[in-house]
Parts: C-alpha cells; structure tokens; sequence
C-alpha cells in the first residue's frame, strides 16, 4: 500500500517536473521574442530623454519655438499644446511601467 502512494507521488512528480520545463521553454520563447521590443522601446525613450536633457539646456530654443506657435495661429498653437501635453503625459506613465517591469524582472531601471 506505501509502495503504491510511493509510487503515485513519483509519477506525479516526474509529470510536474517535466511541465514546468515546458513552461520555462514556453517562457524562453516568449521572452526572446518581447526582448526586441523591449530594446526598441528603450532607445526611444532614451532618445526622448536626451532631447528633454537638450530642451532643458536651451530654454531660449523652447521659447522660440512657442513663439512661433504662437504666432502661426493661436487655435493651432493651441492644439499643438495639448497634443504634446498628452504626448508627455503618455511618456510618464511609460516610465512608470518601465520602472515596475524593471523591479517584477530585476535589471536596473534608470532614472
């Protein structure tokens, strides 16, 4: 009767070995697969915090270009306005994603 349980519970155990193999292969692929997205995804915001760094370095750079805004049309200017409040409202939530996807797998968020 022991030998039996004995028995059953080693099969059992070579049965959830050998899914959780096929769900760590499973999750291998995926992860290669997201990996490039991922890359992709780091260079843009990389890019984007060197041009805020440079905006911020050029104050009379941002003015000018609001005053051409400005003065192309206010409705125009206007519209532009919100488009990049939106835009920059997006990048922020993305960093707060980047930053808690970067704690859930353990690499080093920057900034």
């Amino acid at each position: 009767m022991m030998r039996a349980r004995l028995l059953l519970l080693a099969e059992r155990r070579a049965r959830l070995a050998a899914q959780a193999g096929a769900e760590r292969e499973s999750l291998a692929l995926f992860m290669a697969r997201s990996d490039g997205a991922v890359r992709v995804a780091a260079r843009g915001l990389a890019g984007g915090r060197r041009l805020l760094d440079e905006l911020r370095r050029q104050p009379l750079l941002v003015a000018a270009g609001v005053a051409l805004l400005v003065a192309l049309r206010p409705r125009r200017a206007l519209g532009w306005v919100l488009k990049g409040w939106s835009v920059w409202r997006t990048l922020r939530g993305l960093q707060r994603w980047w930053r808690l996807a970067a704690a859930v797998i353990g690499a080093p968020a920057s900034r």
